[in-house]
């Protein structure tokens, strides 16, 4: 097949992918890699441009508060946290890269209407309406695609540390590398007549139709069996099994440690990315240099998730994974007290280099903690946790900037402190579960 070189092999002929053997690493062809890491650029690529352009848009255009851009925000994840383990089972049932084609196409499509909609009409709470209807169906068909990314790669590697590291690597570059786009597209069509909606949507758009090329040149794995047939109605409903196979792999203290660091780090991530726009706004950044400021952070993440596997030799990987959350933490609160370039990028740095080695483990245990045919059901109920978390997460911080006056501020000390709360209690986890020093502890 193409995904995988026919390497080492058992009984039946499969390859045999398994990262905790080191003398039989997964060896991957070019084109398999190659449209993995691509896929994974693009497709989270696109959510930091989303969640640049829709807060600064709803300011800015459409005069919105702040607890109504949190809802439209948070809106984006809704439907995900909702069905992420569903639809994890279905990528495991009926391929990656046959679900991802659907996704991308719809996505190409419906983030075209989103500047329609002041055109459709002036009323703020309708206007608020479509928009979080937008938000729910894109959101869940990107997050959908995102499972997808992850699973092949999980697929492919077993969770090999080098692997996922260059992974994370590769997703903290593109968000380096897209806000800046998004903020140049903005301040190119507020310049002009076309306005800062046509041009920054219309570059998410031509992100998306990039994305369906490389998924649509993807292999498939040797070690995935993918049916042939027309899938049948009943295969893309939500199941009542998947759900508890899924909460039944929560209650593995492993997993569970997993999915409650992920929600930790990536609630930090969502305060970031829907709330940064808006306070450098309001002192007085234009677009490019927010996204700048913005992307900046995922590249100090792209390069702080590159020695994954040297990082380990000096402290248990789920250790590293709390500490990590409470530098995000710490990089998130400190953004108030600065105005100028400098403060904010000290900030950046701080909170960069947090999520780039803490996400880099996230990702590696938990590939190593559940079996192959479990890794869509497995990214599935981590991004349940994920999407909970940023469906929840922006009205919280937006409801407290409100209820302080507008202070943007306030956002960013009220999440930073429950976070770090959150930290202690996977601290209280990690020192009483021996499964997770089990699990956590092998090489």
């Amino acid at each position: 097949m193409l995904g995988v070189y026919k390497h080492p092999q058992n009984a039946k002929g499969h390859i045999k992918l398994n990262s905790k053997d080191k003398s039989n690493p997964a060896v991957l062809t070019f084109r398999a890699e190659f449209t993995a890491y691509s896929s994974a650029f693009i497709s989270i690529g696109i959510l930091p441009m989303v969640q640049l352009i829709v807060p600064l848009w709803c300011l800015v255009s459409l005069g919105m508060s702040a607890t109504m851009i949190g809802i439209a925000a948070g809106a984006r994840s809704f439907l995900a946290a909702i069905f992420s383990i569903h639809s994890g089972a279905v990528l495991d049932r009926l391929g990656v890269r046959r679900v991802m084609i659907w996704c991308t196409v719809t996505g190409i499509i419906l983030t075209l209407f989103y500047p329609l909609v002041p055109m459709i009409t002036s009323m703020a709470m309708l206007q608020l309406t479509l928009i979080v209807f937008l938000q729910l169906v894109t959101g869940f068909m990107h997050t959908i695609g995102w499972i997808g990314c992850q699973t092949q790669l999980g697929q492919l590697t077993k969770g090999s540390p080098k692997h996922m590291g260059r992974f994370t690597s590769v997703s903290n570059f593109a968000n380096f590398f897209t806000p800046p786009l998004a903020g140049w597209a903005w301040d190119i069509g507020q310049a002009t007549p076309i306005g800062g909606a046509w041009s920054a949507f219309g570059i998410i758009a031509l992100c998306n139709i990039a994305l369906w090329i490389s998924v649509v040149i993807m292999p498939i794995p040797d070690t995935v069996i993918v049916p042939k047939e027309r899938p049948r109605i009943r295969a893309l409903l939500p199941s009542v099994l998947d759900y508890k196979e899924a909460f039944r792999l929560f209650l593995i203290p492993s997993v569970a440690f997993v999915v409650m660091a992920s929600l930790f780090m990536n609630g930090l991530i969502q305060v970031r990315m829907n709330f940064m726009s808006i306070y450098m706004e309001s002192i007085g950044y234009e677009g490019r240099i927010i996204g700048i400021i913005t992307g900046f952070a995922y590249f100090i993440a792209g390069v702080t998730a590159l020695p994954t596997e040297q990082a380990k030799k000096y402290l248990s990987p789920h250790w590293i994974v709390i500490f990590m959350i409470l530098l995000s933490a710490i990089g998130n609160a400190i953004v108030p007290v600065f105005g100028n370039i400098a403060g904010l990028t000290l900030s950046t740095v701080i909170f960069g280099a947090g999520v780039g080695l803490g996400m880099a483990y996230i990702l590696m245990l938990l590939s190593r903690s559940v079996p192959v045919s479990k890794f869509g059901l497995s990214v599935g109920l981590r991004t349940t946790g994920n999407r909970l978390g940023a469906t929840i997460v922006p009205p919280i911080a937006g409801i407290a900037i409100d209820l302080a006056g507008g202070n943007i501020g306030a956002g960013f000390y009220l999440m930073s402190v429950l976070f770090t709360i959150g930290a202690a209690g996977l601290t209280y986890l990690a020192i009483h579960s021996r499964n997770i020093k089990d699990t956590f502890s092998q090489n």
